[in-house]
């Protein structure tokens, strides 16, 4: 076998190279830190899809109606309870289906008849990731204690709006209103926000982590980003209430964006949801 001769400009170009990163501010990729499942805590509550045909009312109940809910959208929500079209289960999942129905665009708001103050809270779910579409899984307080929104607080889990905040892309985000919220539709405080070629394609878990002086947001196990209580009360931290879960797939409006009526219809496919304390 042939010995490989290193010549000396290499051998030199590697020992400046070691002695740079000894004695300079050499910035690397920071290593996710990922969550395990003593972190998460005890499972407390859940929602595995195993039954078939509509959603389990004793879980969910559906918020309906259409008039745009505050960001010129434009589909009508439905109830769901009775009749399995916009939310139903089938092979071990929950699709929250909007489709054009004539002119109307139908779709589902699933609210979960249990709310939480802290926890991890997760779903796994594959996301519709089109044009005009805007899937979300978030939180809402279950009493508006310290005024109407955004005074009483919102976590948004994930949200994906591939029309107006760009395809394969999700984004974590709270909203308050302190600085985190200029009174003009602001966009609030981010999380998390990361690129996935295989959003539609493949199951992904978001998910945060929330307590008294932390909102942390998960992305497939791994950190994304916090938001530290400050402790200057509601304001920048409404955190310390009951939150209930909200599972919808809205079409159009201000995050929403155009496209919706290149397609006769989108899925938003949920494998689970869980609450862990």
């Amino acid at each position: 076998m042939k010995q490989r001769h290193i010549g000396k400009l290499p051998v030199l170009l590697l020992l400046a190279a070691v002695l740079l990163m000894e004695n300079s501010c050499m910035f690397l990729p920071e290593e996710e830190k990922n969550i395990t499942d003593s972190d998460k805590g005890t499972l407390v509550w859940s929602d595995e899809f195993t039954n078939s045909g509509c959603p389990l009312t004793t879980k969910w109940k559906y918020q309906i109606g259409s008039g745009g809910w505050g960001n010129n959208e434009v589909q009508n929500y439905i109830d769901n309870s009775s009749s399995a079209t916009t939310a139903y289960v089938s092979n071990g999942t929950l699709k929250i289906k909007a489709y054009k129905d004539g002119s109307t665009w139908k779709s589902a708001r699933m609210n979960s008849r249990q709310s939480w103050k802290y926890g991890y809270i997760e779903a796994k779910m594959k996301v519709t990731n089109i044009k005009g579409f805007w899937p979300a899984f978030w939180m809402m307080p279950q009493d508006s204690i310290y005024g109407s929104w955004p005074s009483s607080g919102e976590i948004d889990i994930m949200e994906n709006a591939p029309s107006t905040c760009g395809v394969n892309r999700v984004f974590s985000t709270l909203h308050a209103k302190g600085h985190y919220y200029d009174g003009n539709g602001g966009s609030g405080k981010s999380i998390g926000s990361k690129s996935f070629e295989d959003l539609e394609s493949e199951y992904h878990t978001f998910a945060i982590k929330w307590n008294e002086n932390q909102i942390i947001a998960y992305y497939d196990g791994a950190e994304q980003g916090s938001y530290n209580n400050d402790g200057n009360g509601y304001k920048n931290w409404p955190y310390d209430k009951e939150f209930y879960i909200i599972l919808n797939l809205a079409v159009g409006g201000n995050l929403g964006g155009s496209g919706y009526n290149n397609h006769e219809s989108a899925i938003l496919e949920i494998d689970y949801v869980r609450v862990y304390q």
